[in-house]
Order: structure tokens, then C-alpha cells, then sequence
């Protein structure tokens, strides 16, 4: 006679001591809750998926926007009953798909005349996976604090050159507004790159020149809509002119702090 599954279970925990009987309840206890986060995840990418169809099916409809633009982020996330995270992923999927395009502070317009269709541009868009923003973040606390640190000791007069020519058109933009969509979003990753390029380590170059361009596909849109929007340029601005001075006067530790001190302002501005 086969015995219930339970009762083979319930005599191996028995055999075991109290300390891994302990374990084994901690080792359990995780797996629970990585089958809830993977639930979670599930969820998440299904929501985004139906957004992004319902997006593309009103665009089709001629119902979303007037004349190719579409609403404010904010009116948008009304019309659509979704929450501004979720839509900001949407829209960086759509613009990845080609569909959207962002044109400073004008707004949002349709790229193409022709919607594509959705489920061929499925798979692609997975590629935007929950933690995307996390993890692209984490990457540049990992690679720009150091840099930073690394430049304020090695930089070259020439270096600081560039640094000093692009804070001039950071503050350009910020009195005047772009010149052209995304000129804000370009001269902010060119600085970053050229702090990164003063550190004197050509792998970290490389590294680096590779992650910048992961970044300009999955946030471009939300990094050049930052550079339209409030009083969001003049707080990268002053973050900026603080981080080239440290680096002009050697300050290691304070150029340092300040990377970190401007990311975690990013991680708060996208919502992350």
C-alpha cells in the first residue's frame, strides 16, 4: 500500500535536528516568497503588455491626442485609469517600438503614420523588464561614483575644458529651453562621459561607453522629458556645476558624493 506523499514528509522532518529543522524552514519560507515576487512580476508584465495594446489600439482609433500629440503624462495616466510608473514604462516600450517620439518641451507625438501592429513587437518589449530602471541605476552607482573619485585625481586641463563646455550649454538650456528635442538629455550624458573619460581607465571607458548606450534605449524618453519639464534642469544644473568644481579642485571624496547624491535624485524623479 503507497503511502500520502505528507507522511513521507512529515517523518524526514522529523529526523532532522532543531537547527535544520530551522533551515529548512527558512530555505521554505524563501521559496515562498520568490514564487510571490515571480507572481508579482507576472502580473506586472501582463499589465504592461494590455497598457501598451490599449495605448496602440486608441492611437489607432484616432482617440488619444489631437494632431499626433498626445496628452501630459499626468492626463494621460487619468484617461487611462493606470498609474504613472506603468505608464512610463509603456511609453518608453512604445517609443523602443518605434511609435512615440519625444520633442523637448513640445511633448509627445506619434512616430509613425502607421501603428504597428502589437504582437509583432511583443517580444521586444518584454525586454523591458520590471526592475530595468533599478538595475540601469545600480549600474551607475557602481560605475560613475567611482569614476568621479578617479577623475578628481587625474583629470587634465583638457578635460576640464569639455566638463566647463558642457555645463555652458546645460545653462544655455536651462535660461533659454532647447534648441531641438532631446539637446538637454545629449549635452547631460556627454558631461557624465567626458567625467568618465577623465578617470584615465580606458576598460572603464569602454564599460561605460556600452552601459550609455543601454541607458539612451530603455529611459532616452524619460531623460529628455526630465530636461522639459519644471524646475528639473536647474536642480541637474546645480548638481553638475558642483560635481565639475570638486573634480577642478582634486576633491575626490566630495565628487563622490555628489554622483551619488545625483543618481539617488534621478531614482526619485522616475519613481524607481
Amino acid at each position: 500500500m503507497d503511502l500520502p506523499w505528507y507522511y513521507h514528509f512529515e517523518r524526514y522532518y522529523s529526523m532532522l535536528g532543531r537547527e535544520r529543522q530551522g533551515d529548512f524552514q527558512k530555505n521554505l519560507h524563501r521559496g515562498r516568497e520568490k514564487t510571490r515576487k515571480g507572481d508579482k512580476e507576472i502580473r506586472m508584465a501582463k499589465k504592461r503588455d494590455q497598457l501598451i495594446q490599449d495605448i496602440t489600439e486608441k492611437i489607432r482609433q484616432g482617440s488619444l491626442g489631437e494632431e499626433g500629440k498626445l496628452p501630459s503624462e499626468r492626463e494621460l495616466a487619468l484617461q487611462l485609469g493606470t498609474s504613472r510608473n506603468l505608464l512610463r514604462e509603456a511609453l518608453v516600450a512604445l517609443e523602443y517600438m518605434g511609435v512615440l517620439e519625444t520633442r523637448g518641451r513640445e511633448g509627445i507625438y506619434l512616430q509613425e503614420e502607421e501603428i504597428p501592429e502589437f504582437e509583432s513587437h511583443l517580444d521586444t518589449v518584454r525586454l523591458w523588464p520590471e526592475h530595468m530602471l533599478r538595475d540601469l541605476l545600480e549600474m551607475r552607482s557602481f560605475l560613475e561614483v567611482p569614476a568621479a573619485g578617479l577623475a578628481a585625481e587625474r583629470r587634465t586641463s583638457e578635460d576640464l575644458q569639455k566638463m566647463y563646455r558642457c555645463l555652458e550649454n546645460l545653462e544655455r538650456i536651462e535660461k533659454e529651453g532647447e534648441r531641438e528635442p532631446g539637446e538637454g538629455a545629449s549635452w547631460d550624458s556627454l558631461l557624465h562621459m567626458v567625467i568618465v573619460e577623465a578617470a584615465d581607465n580606458r576598460l572603464l571607458s569602454r564599460v561605460y561607453e556600452d552601459f550609455s548606450a543601454v541607458m539612451t534605449k530603455y529611459i532616452g524618453q524619460s531623460r529628455a522629458l526630465a530636461f522639459s519639464q519644471g524646475k528639473w534642469p536647474s536642480k541637474i544644473l546645480g548638481q553638475h556645476e558642483e560635481l565639475v568644481r570638486a573634480v577642478e579642485e582634486k576633491d575626490s571624496e566630495k565628487a563622490r558624493s555628489i554622483v551619488q547624491n545625483h543618481i539617488a535624485l534621478a531614482r526619485k524623479r522616475f519613481g524607481e
